[in-house]
């Protein structure tokens, strides 16, 4: 009787243990420094919903003045002329190719010809295919028109402007003209 209630303790002990452990695993890996922690629910962010308890958020006035002095752009014709403030450089591109194959990659493709698993999902379910990066039409846009688009989204592309930092989104931009260099 003894030995099988050690043997009970020691099953309990063991289980608390391992539970204990992957705990810590989740915590830890969640509090990790970086731009993506644990997304336990993935694509969650880009859900439109709000809170019971908090009202629906509502665009500013087109003519407003931004007050913290960073989004200036209201719509694309405004976007067309602004030149991109990050400079083309290695860490740059590296940073960018990271940030496309995190958050492009699945709609657009690697190589950017809108081949993505996401996109030939898109298809079957009659959206538009995600556009091709290296065609006439994408490549012609300004940088401002590209950040645009980026920023706010186009037809069924999430809009990046509250998961991307203005910096990674720029230069993101840098990354799809080396599409059109590839012949696309």
């Amino acid at each position: 009787m003894t030995i099988l209630r050690n043997m009970r303790t020691h099953r309990r002990l063991a289980a608390a243990v391992l539970a204990v452990a992957a705990l810590a695993a989740v915590v830890l890996t969640a509090c990790e420094g970086g731009s993506y922690s644990v997304d336990i629910f993935p694509e969650q962010h880009y859900q439109q919903s709000f809170k019971a308890g908090e009202p629906p958020r509502l665009l500013p006035h087109p003519l407003a003045v931004p007050i913290t002095g960073r989004e200036i752009l209201f719509d694309s014709a405004a976007a067309s002329s602004v030149p991109n403030p990050v400079p083309n450089n290695g860490d740059t591109m590296a940073r960018a190719a990271e940030v496309f194959r995190v958050n492009c990659a699945m709609c657009h493709g690697q190589t950017g010809r809108g081949d993505g698993g996401v996109g030939d999902a898109l298809v079957k379910y009659r959206y538009a295919r995600p556009a091709n990066l290296g065609s006439e039409a994408v490549q012609e846009k300004t940088d401002g028109e590209l950040y645009w688009s980026i920023t706010n989204g186009v037809l069924v592309m999430p809009q990046f402007k509250n998961l991307l930092s203005e910096e990674d989104r720029w230069s993101v931009i840098h990354y799809l003209r080396t599409f059109a260099q590839e012949g696309n």
